[in-house]
């Protein structure tokens, strides 16, 4: 029963990463461009665990006007309308524009390669018996 967790979970660890990462892959293999953009207004998010939202940001790029949702949700609606921010993007990829946060995005990977790490040394014994 236990092992039906464990490769369950080692499965979930690696799908998250997979849908993680086939956007970031596209990033690593071609060359960054940035483009000032402006907050346009927030798309709002209603769940259990009360309101977020989501900053939208319009920016010309490549000849066109692009509008994008940044991916990571706030508690309050930051930045401001109005406001002006930097937004990196693959090279003819302008729907992938964000605000970069590498160090947001290290850490989410990281965490999903240390829970994978975590399942695979108990499926495979290398952990301790729990209580």
């Amino acid at each position: 029963m236990e092992a039906w967790f464990l490769f369950g979970g080692m499965a979930l660890c690696l799908f998250s990463l997979w849908v993680i990462a086939r956007k970031d892959w596209v990033r690593l293999r071609s060359m960054t461009r940035t483009a000032q953009a402006e907050v346009i207004g927030h798309r709002i998010s209603r769940d259990n665990d009360g309101t977020s939202y989501a900053a939208q940001f319009r920016f010309s790029a490549e000849g066109k006007v692009h509008e994008v949702t940044d991916a990571v949700l706030s508690s309050r609606p930051q930045p401001p309308v109005g406001t002006k921010v930097t937004l990196s993007f693959p090279f003819g990829r302008p729907d992938l524009a964000r605000i970069p946060r590498p160090w947001t995005w290290l850490f989410v990977y990281g965490t999903l390669l240390f829970m994978l790490g975590m399942l695979a040394a108990k499926a495979l014994g290398w952990l301790p018996p729990g209580r």
